[in-house]
Order: C-alpha cells, then structure tokens, then sequence
C-alpha cells in the first residue's frame, strides 16, 4: 500500500452572555493505491522478479461543515444545538488481488442534527436529555468485498438516537443511571466472516435496535478506597432477519445458494451484559493498587443466534500496582506493574465463522481468539 491523506480544519468561536457557539468544517482527501508486486516464485517461467500482478486506486474525498450552540435558559437548564453536514465522494478504479475489477463511484450528503437539555435540579442532582440522527457510509472494504455483486452493494446505515439520564451525589456514594434507544435504517452488521487481510465482512440488514440501561457507581467507604462499578443491560436486535448459504448436493457435487428467515435475533458481537469494577486501594499520594474486573455476556459472532458460532461468558481480573516519586533530579518518576488475567482463568474474548449445508444439513466452521493465561507487564514513565 501506498497512502496519502491530506485536508485542513477550521473553527470560529462566540461566547457572550448566556450563549457560547462555535462554527467550523473540515475538508480533506484521502488517496490510496494497493498493488501486488511477485518477488519470488520457485517456478517464475517467463515472469520477471517484482512484476505487477494487479493494481488498484481509491479516493476519499470529503467536506463538512457544523454549527454547534449552547444556551443557559436559567441557572437550572442550559440546552444545545449541534447541526452538522457532510459530504463524501468514494472514486475506486483498477483490479483487486483476485483480478476482479473494483472500478465504481459513490456520493453521501448526510445532515446530522442533535439536541438536548440540561437540568441542574441541585448542588447533588442533575439530569438530561438527548436526541441526535447520524449516518456512516460504507468504507472502502465493504465495497471490496462486494464487488461482482451488484446486489450486496452497501449502503450508508442511518442511526436515530434517544437517551436520558439522571446522576445524584449523596456523601461516600456517586450514581448515575442513563437509558438509550437506537433504532437504525440499513445498518452495517458484521457477517461473523472476515476478509483476507482480517477485515470483518459486512452487510446491510433494514432494520435493527439497540435499547439499553446504563448504571454506575461510585463509593468512597474511607479515605484510602475507592471503588467504580458499571453495569450496562442491554437488548440488541434484528426484528426479522433473512440469511443466506449455500446447500452442496454431495452425490452430484453440485449446489445452490438458500436463503432461510430466523426471525428475532441478535446482532452480532452484541453481548447483553456487560459490568465493569474497578477496586482502587490509595494507600499513600506515592503508591497505589487497582483490582480491575471484567465481566462480558455471552455473544454471537454471526446472526443467527447458533451456539455453534457464539462466544461464552466470561470474568477476568487484573491487578495494577502505581508507584509515583521524584527521584534525584527526576520530576516525575512513574512504575506500573500490571498483572494480567489475575486468576489464570480460560477464556476466549472473540471468534469469527459461518456456515454451509450438504444435504440439508447445516455444518458450521468457527475459529476463536484465546486469551493468554496469567501475563506480567512493566511500564516505567520519567519526567524531567
């Protein structure tokens, strides 16, 4: 690959009485050439060392200008604004690694508007709400992996976002709580399948949700402890999902590419579960220790909710001792030692895979990450 990516940004501010705002954009172009060059073959024939077997150019090119405002209506509520629009021109030309011709040409105009409300209803109490619309438009390897197929062709994905909180300070106990409801036009969903240079494959599925609660708190017992707690549930889902495969007749080795509708089901890489801990000990302004716990829910790798393709629960923990000192004519002297998957515990934290038939009957094929068992790290900071 050979990349270049050049552009500029700009911003004006204004800030008087109960308004603070700001105007800005950004305009930039990203140019990428991919080519594949042979530089050893044990049988080369009449082909010369280097020799270019393909060769392929993408550009980016894009604008975008925002105009953001805050405004306190009262000393208890304050509000925004903040409208944005962009606009992007995909160009592809040339030949993938297979020789596939990836020449095609896309254009975005997308207009982001969100909004929202701040209350201050006391010194120890506060709350919100938001609403905002955004897009993402496809990136170069989700055309990549379309190509050939007019029909897979992505789209841009469109996202309406809803949310609420409320967080409440009361002596040794911090705690918020904050409620959001996403619901998507075309989102782009991994597939559970990844491209050759280990890309995840994605597609468009019409219609999907995410709806969630978020808590969090935060306890100071004494002095020397301090321990955050997160917690988020959540349901992420496709409302009627189709996917497709292909069937193999194994006595005439012959096939055919299916469809089948599974309904409700989980987007993929979507745990319904997920907490966080983060149990600090300050045990002076010079050393420190945090026991850090994880605890992700069991997720699908593809969507269609099969525990052949899923990923299991799991719980780790890491310990992190901080260690913070002049030293000499050191200001800062910094030491951390971090001590990883604390338990030795066995788990796997991703996986990716898919799925054929042969006559009729589903077969699946999976690969999974594991993660390294009991693991030491040292990092040491100095500044003068």
């Amino acid at each position: 690959m050979s990349n270049d990516f050049y552009g500029a940004v700009w911003s004006l501010s204004y800030n008087k009485g109960k308004i603070d705002a700001v105007i800005g954009g950004a305009a930039n172009m990203y140019n990428g050439r991919y080519y594949g060059n042979i530089i050893w073959m044990r049988y080369p024939g009449n082909t010369e060392k280097d020799y270019q077997w393909n060769f392929n150019r993408s550009e980016k090119g894009e604008f975008s200008i925002y105009g953001r405002m805050n405004y306190r209506f009262s000393s208890q509520v304050s509000g925004f604004a903040d409208l944005q629009f962009r606009h992007i021109s995909y160009d592809l030309s040339g030949n993938d690694d297979d020789l596939k011709d990836l020449t095609q040409s896309h254009m975005f105009s997308f207009f982001n508007p969100k909004g929202g409300l701040f209350f201050t209803i006391s010194s120890s109490q506060d709350a919100y709400i938001s609403f905002s619309v955004a897009h993402r438009e496809p990136t170069r390897s989700d055309y990549q992996e379309a190509k050939g197929d007019p029909s897979a062709t992505p789209k841009a994905e469109t996202l309406y976002d809803a949310e609420a909180g409320y967080n409440v300070r009361a002596g040794k106990v911090t705690a918020g709580i904050n409620v959001y409801s996403m619901y998507y036009n075309d989102q782009l969903i991994p597939t559970g399948q990844l491209s050759d240079v280990g890309y995840p494959i994605m597609t468009n599925v019409k219609r999907s949700s995410r709806n969630g609660i978020e808590l969090s708190v935060e306890l100071k017992p004494v002095k020397i402890i301090d321990w955050k707690v997160s917690v988020t549930g959540s349901m992420n889902k496709i409302p009627d999902f189709t996917g497709y495969y292909t069937d193999y007749n194994t006595s005439d080795f012959s096939s055919a590419y299916k469809s089948m509708n599974y309904g409700r089901v989980d987007l993929a890489y979507s745990p319904s579960v997920i907490s966080s801990s983060d149990l600090g000990f300050l045990l002076s302004e010079k050393f420190n220790i945090h026991l850090l716990s994880k605890y992700v829910g069991k997720q699908y790798f593809d969507n269609t909710m099969s525990s052949n393709r899923r990923v299991d629960p799991y719980f780790v923990n890491n310990l992190v001792l901080n260690f913070n000192t002049p030293v000499g004519k050191i200001r800062e002297f910094n030491a951390s030692l971090y001590i990883n998957n604390l338990l030795n515990s066995s788990y796997v934290s991703n996986g990716y895979g898919g799925l054929w038939y042969e006559d009729g009957k589903e077969k699946t094929w999976a690969y999974y990450f594991p993660q390294a068992g009991i693991n030491f790290l040292i990092k040491v900071g100095i500044r003068f």
